[in-house]
């Protein structure tokens, strides 16, 4: 039987640029609010030795004492900045990442010797003098001891920012590598029935046929455009769900039963794409055959803030479809639930020899 390939308007959709660039406003946010809060951090760690400057007793304002003890300090401030961006930026990238032990602990004591000499010209023996002479405490607060010590303190926290933000960078390329997993949910195999099934009642002139192409095309553009974005709408999410079921009953028999309800308003409620079709998938694909006794169940009831869906299906005998990998993406979702939803989610799943039932429920944002 030919087939006669028919043109619809949703290309440009598919192309759109929107995601990409709802991404990098996503990131340049990031960002912004990363440098907001290292400015906020080093200016509380600059501003230390004002904190803790002699008392007016010790050392008037203004006083040569002040300014032997808090120039330097601010001095040594700056370098250690500037000592923590380089361990972090250059250092810890170029040698720890790469397992280059022995110039990493040359960098490190180059970085150390370096700070020991300019603390060590810029301070006076004065300062230690007057503040052992006054007794002030800041000659014991800020002496060598301390100096190691906040030393000690960049360092660790460059080390442990950069191996934090380096297993986030991870987790974030795994979570999208999972989520362009998903979006392959619509498989060829899944495709092709369905423009069989288009294709069928265009044959027979049926008024359905629009309907299942609007379906399809809004499917489509949903797995292309939308499943980039950090979250979507819920409704968006349901209305995916409700064009798969409905294109699914096309070439389905009506001796199936589905039934399918949602309860509840879905507005201004957002939902991480693809996070439960998968489970509504598996039932279509491990509950159908139209030479058994076949029963779908979905549920999907909405309360407030949270939540919940259930799926049940009846256990058949199907031909297994190498095209199709449905169980790898609901191993996927529950790596997903757990890293996005971390005590924001309860997943249940109950296998019987004649049934499989899925209970989720959702915090959602």
């Amino acid at each position: 039987m030919a087939f006669y390939p028919y043109k619809t308007e949703i290309t440009a959709d598919l192309v759109s640029s929107r995601p990409a660039e709802a991404m990098n406003s996503n990131q340049m946010k990031k960002r912004a609010f990363t440098i907001i809060i290292h400015a906020c951090v080093w200016f509380i760690f600059l501003s230390l030795p004002y904190l803790f400057k002699p008392s007016h007793h010790n050392a008037p304002k203004g006083s040569l004492l002040e300014d032997l003890i808090i120039t330097p300090r601010l001095v040594d401030g700056l370098l250690l900045i500037g000592l923590f961006y380089f361990n972090y930026y250059i250092v810890i990238p170029k040698f720890y990442a790469k397992r280059k032990y022995l110039p990493l602990v040359l960098s490190l004591l180059l970085g150390f010797v370096i700070f020991l000499a300019v603390n060590y010209n810029m301070r006076p023996t004065e300062s230690m003098h007057h503040g052992r002479e006054h007794g002030s405490s800041l000659g014991m607060a800020f002496g060598p001891g301390y100096n190691l010590f906040m030393f000690i303190i960049v360092y660790v926290c460059s080390f442990t920012l950069s191996l934090y933000n380096q297993l986030q960078t991870e987790r974030e390329e795994k979570l999208n590598t999972e989520i362009s997993f998903l979006k392959a949910q619509i498989n060829p195999h899944f495709l092709f029935n369905t423009l069989n099934s288009i294709y069928s009642l265009a044959l027979a002139k049926s008024d359905k046929t629009p309907d299942a192409v609007v379906k399809l095309s809004g499917m489509m553009r949903y797995a292309v455009s939308d499943s980039n974005q950090q979250d979507v709408p819920l409704s968006k999410e349901l209305n995916y769900i409700t064009n798969y079921i409905d294109l699914q009953k096309m070439r389905i028999p009506e001796t199936v039963k589905i039934n399918y309800s949602i309860t509840g308003n879905a507005n201004e409620k957002k939902i991480v794409p693809f996070m439960i079709i998968p489970f509504v998938e598996n039932a279509f694909k491990y509950g159908i055959n139209p030479e058994e006794n076949s029963e779908i169940y979905i549920d999907i009831n909405i309360k407030d803030r949270e939540l919940g869906l259930v799926v049940f299906n009846k256990k058949v005998f199907v031909q297994e479809d190498p095209t199709t990998s449905t169980g790898l993406g609901i191993r996927n979702t529950k790596e997903r639930l757990r890293l996005q939803y971390p005590g924001k989610h309860s997943l249940t799943i109950n296998e019987t020899d004649d049934s499989f039932t899925v209970t989720l429920n959702i915090k959602l944002s």
